[in-house]
């Protein structure tokens, strides 16, 4: 294992709300992998993941980085990783065959928990309710999402066997921008984007049991375009945020709102400045988002975007024990949020 100090200071972006200042700094660890997976279990513990088989860990938040690279999965990307504590993490890898990995020992050495050799399963995104519970979604095979749960903090995984499972059209599917295209919210509720030719949210009550299918009208209509991230404070309100990759700086029908359950959206008053491929809740009322052409943050709820940086990011989570913010991006890129709180 490698230990690297983030000491290449790439940029600082400052933005003032209502004597309010925030501080974008962004750094790089010095390796060559695309970080797209990220989980923050505190304002000090920070888990990543990303291409060629890279895992990276702070413990002291972002001031130094421990790095490695998972042995015979160097080809890999991992798009998407979920933390517990500064021991503990699942790993999801795109591609085939579809892998989750699981280590106790800070990612010294990992276990595969659940693998699937169809080619057609490509699995965008897991989330979790709490420590045990949690599930994750891979495109469709035979028309519905594949879907997979765990009850034991990832240490297992069953697929959801469930007659009614996501029916999907031909041509829609799921992406693995950020692994935030599914979210768990309280009381079992959970939500999956989708995109393509067309868009869809589904939703579940029930711990992923079982699901309602409600149409967005987020930019759809080729394979690059749709729902790219989600994000919900309780089971009624959320937004949803994507646009075509393919024209990062398109700003049509990238971003909308729903306060009642999915089943109405509507358009913020001032748009995110292209495609973004995350969007996050850093608390009741603010919000920030990223994607390859910028970060941009919100004080209303997603109603009002505030030009924040230039620089772009694959991912932005706040720290599930905390109020910490970061960002994670292409070639090592790393960026820490201040001045929100």
């Amino acid at each position: 294992m490698q230990k690297l100090i983030t000491v290449i200071l790439c940029l600082q972006s400052t933005v003032c709300l209502s004597q309010k200042v925030l501080s974008l700094d962004t750094f790089r660890i010095k390796i060559n992998s695309s970080l797209r997976g990220l989980s923050v279990v505190s304002n000090n513990v920070i888990w990543m993941s990303g291409s060629f088989g890279y895992i990276c860990r702070s413990n002291d938040g972002g001031q130094t980085f421990d790095t490695l690279r998972i042995a015979k999965y160097e080809d890999r990307d991992f798009r998407d990783i979920e933390a517990f504590d500064s021991k503990s993490a699942v790993v999801m890898a795109v591609g085939s065959p579809a892998v989750i990995l699981r280590t106790n020992d800070g990612g010294q050495r990992w276990k595969v928990v659940y693998r699937n050799e169809n080619k057609k399963a490509f699995f965008n995104g897991m989330d979790f309710w709490d420590d045990k519970r949690g599930i994750a979604f891979s495109d469709a095979i035979d028309g519905k999402l594949l879907l997979i749960h765990t009850e034991d903090g990832g240490r297992s995984w069953k697929e959801t066997g469930y007659k009614d499972l996501p029916m999907v059209q031909e041509g829609e599917n799921g992406f693995a921008a950020s692994g935030t295209s599914i979210r768990c919210v309280k009381n079992g509720y959970a939500f999956i984007g989708t995109g393509g030719r067309t868009a869809h949210i589904f939703m579940s009550a029930d711990y992923g049991r079982t699901w309602k299918k409600f149409p967005v009208p987020i930019l759809k209509g080729s394979e690059s375009a749709g729902i790219f991230s989600l994000a919900f404070k309780d089971e009624r309100t959320g937004v949803i945020a994507g646009g075509d990759y393919n024209t990062v700086n398109n700003q049509t029908d990238n971003f909308f709102l729903t306060f009642n359950s999915c089943r109405n959206w509507k358009p913020s008053i001032t748009k995110p400045a292209g495609y973004r491929s995350c969007v996050e809740y850093i608390s009741q009322t603010s919000m920030i988002i990223t994607g390859p052409g910028g970060t941009e943050w919100s004080r209303d709820g997603g109603n009002n975007w505030i030009h924040m940086s230039e620089t772009g990011f694959h991912s932005a989570r706040r720290a599930k024990n905390g109020n910490a913010v970061f960002l994670s991006g292409e070639d090592g890129l790393f960026g820490i949020v201040s001045g929100l709180y």
